[in-house]
């Protein structure tokens, strides 16, 4: 995401995970029985019934009632990551579609200032993520840091709110962005202190991400279900090679021949060699129908193939221009999202193989 430094223009990018929604992969791999989901459920209903007999003065307030369970907290909590790396993102691109990524307010020339902000159940399911935190959980790191965060990006949330009501009803034209500079003045120390409290946050989850990854592959492994065992394991590589990339953070599309790419090979031989023998398995329909795929799911299993077929041949492009030291064409460097072994690209097919995934397991 973009940062605003106080008195420079320089932009910072964030790079501590990868693609959009990321953190949704270590989720269950197949669905729990319908009496789990009840649980969840009404757990968080009860959740949010106490926060909201809290506000009003109720005797019984949310701080009197009993932790959630060990799976809703850790699904509320991959939750809030996904609405971050989602909405809110997809927020900010809004913004600064209008407005230039500097601390002094400046609209952008034939721009678009935000005119779509956030939902009241947006608000309301942080005010439950919030309560799940202030009880704690299983997940003491996670539960910190969400109390550190949340205030900070319900505050991030009104200002782009404020903005997107102003954009809407477009009166920048009435009083020439006046309005729209004094709302940009409170916009960046929000989405500083947003930025930097944002990455504590993901960096705990992650680590349970790793640890439910690992147990949910394993469980896989154990109960014979090849699809979806391929389907997290690919999953899984994409990050890591991706995560290799992120971690040399000195490297970027303008530098990209200087990537070292050691540690990336062999994880992609490691995917191309699970994809091969998934492009067989995935199209199986009595072992679809045995790890529980619904028939209409067919095709969702075909466009995550797809997904998993593109991040491999992009990975390849990638170490291919690395290795022969190729220099981006005046061409491409003109569109990098659609070059073949940028680092542009290769985000976007990763991006898509977390969003497959998800609609495949959702």
């Amino acid at each position: 995401m973009k940062k605003i430094t106080l008195g420079m223009t320089a932009l910072v990018l964030v790079l501590s995970l990868s693609a959009c929604g990321e953190l949704k992969e270590a989720q269950n791999a197949f669905k729990k029985g319908n009496e789990e989901k009840e649980t969840a459920a009404e757990g968080k209903k009860s959740a949010l019934n106490n926060l909201l007999g809290a506000m009003q003065g109720n005797k019984k307030s949310y701080e009197d009632d009993t932790p959630v369970s060990d799976l809703e907290a850790y699904n509320n909590y991959v939750d809030l990551s996904n609405f971050m790396t989602g909405d809110v993102e997809s927020a900010l691109d809004r913004y600064f579609a209008g407005v230039e990524a500097s601390s002094d307010f400046h609209p952008v020339e034939n721009g678009y200032y935000i005119a779509n902000g956030f939902s009241s159940t947006n608000y309301d399911f942080l005010d439950t993520v919030e309560s799940q935190a202030d009880l704690g959980t299983a997940y003491p790191d996670v539960d910190n840091a969400a109390m550190e965060l949340i205030p900070a990006l319900r505050n991030l949330m009104q200002v782009l709110d404020e903005a997107a009501d102003y954009g809407k009803q477009k009166s920048y034209l009435d009083d020439n962005y006046a309005k729209g500079e004094e709302i940009h003045t409170r916009f960046v120390p929000a989405v500083n202190s947003y930025d930097d409290l944002r990455v504590p946050f993901l960096n705990s989850l992650r680590d349970i991400l790793k640890e439910q990854q690992k147990k949910d592959l394993e469980r896989l492994e154990k109960e014979g279900y090849t699809i979806r065992y391929q389907m997290l394991k690919l999953t899984v590589l994409k990050s890591e090679i991706m995560n290799v990339i992120y971690t040399q953070e000195s490297v970027s599309d303008e530098n990209i021949l200087s990537l070292d790419v050691t540690d990336i090979k062999p994880k992609y031989e490691e995917y191309s060699s699970i994809l091969a023998e998934f492009a067989t398995n995935y199209k199986d329909k009595a072992e679809q129908e045995k790890e529980g795929f619904e028939t209409y799911q067919s095709t969702q299993l075909g466009l995550f193939y797809d997904a998993v077929v593109n991040f491999k041949v992009q990975t390849q492009a990638l170490i291919s221009r690395v290795e022969e030291q190729r220099e981006y064409s005046e061409a491409e460097k003109l569109i990098l999202r659609t070059a073949d072994g940028s680092l542009e690209h290769l985000a976007e097919c990763g991006s898509d193989v977390t969003s497959r995934y998800n609609s495949v397991i959702d």
